[in-house]
């Protein structure tokens, strides 16, 4: 960011006053999702910002994605999808795993092919 556009506020005071949950369990590819009966009411413009974001996407946006597209730092949209989450305004799931998104039998097609080279 250079000097001429540097933030007003710092980027910690976007988590100044939310109710963090003792324990976090949101990591870099946690996915966000919107609840179903989620509204930015009462909200402070980060957490707004936030729930709007994620309301444009058509699946999943992992914390890291919504920290970039929102220009804060991970640790605070850590905080604040934690926060969001635990009131029942966002959804978090895990990312589903490589054994999941892969068929056995396909991953043993290209293994045939890769040796028939």
């Amino acid at each position: 960011m250079s000097p001429a556009r540097r933030r007003m506020v710092p980027a910690f005071m976007g988590v100044a006053g939310l109710d963090v949950p003792d324990r976090i369990g949101l990591d870099r590819t946690t996915l966000l999702y919107p609840a179903a009966d989620a509204t930015a009411v009462a909200l402070d413009v980060p957490a707004r910002r936030l729930l709007h974001l994620i309301a444009e996407q058509h699946g999943g946006l992992s914390v890291y994605e919504a920290a970039a597209g929102l220009g804060l730092p991970y640790c605070v949209v850590r905080m604040l999808s934690a926060s969001l989450a635990s009131r029942g305004l966002l959804e978090a799931h895990d990312p589903p795993q490589p054994a999941q998104l892969l068929d056995a039998s396909l991953l043993e097609m290209v293994l045939d092919g890769l040796r028939a080279l």
